[in-house]
């Protein structure tokens, strides 16, 4: 079983033999909000999407769609995703593309 996010204990059994695992970077679009009134100090950013995607190893995580266009015309549930990453304020955060037209 994979877990996400990190954690010193597994949250179905409480073992402590976990160890770190590279995922294949897949995941499947299961939620979005497109957000258009941005915090303060990120009014540039314009509308962006944020969303739960499930890995192909099985968990979830919240994360930002990027390189589609922020419109429901162009999000799907269920739409194949990718792992990109984003260098944002000093830190590299994961965020998704789409993979359609891609070679996976």
């Amino acid at each position: 079983m994979h877990v996400f996010y990190p954690r010193i204990a597994c949250p179905a059994c409480g073992s402590r033999d976990l160890t770190w695992v590279e995922a294949s970077g897949r995941a499947t679009l299961l939620s979005y909000v497109i957000n258009h009134l941005p915090a303060p100090g990120f009014e540039a950013v314009g509308p962006h999407v944020i969303a739960i995607v499930r890995l192909e190893e099985g968990p979830t995580m919240m994360t930002n769609i990027v390189g589609v266009e922020p419109s429901p015309d162009h999000l799907a549930i269920d739409m194949s995703l990718q792992v990109a990453f984003e260098h944002r304020h000093g830190q590299t955060v994961p965020v998704f593309v789409s993979r359609a037209g891609t070679s996976a």
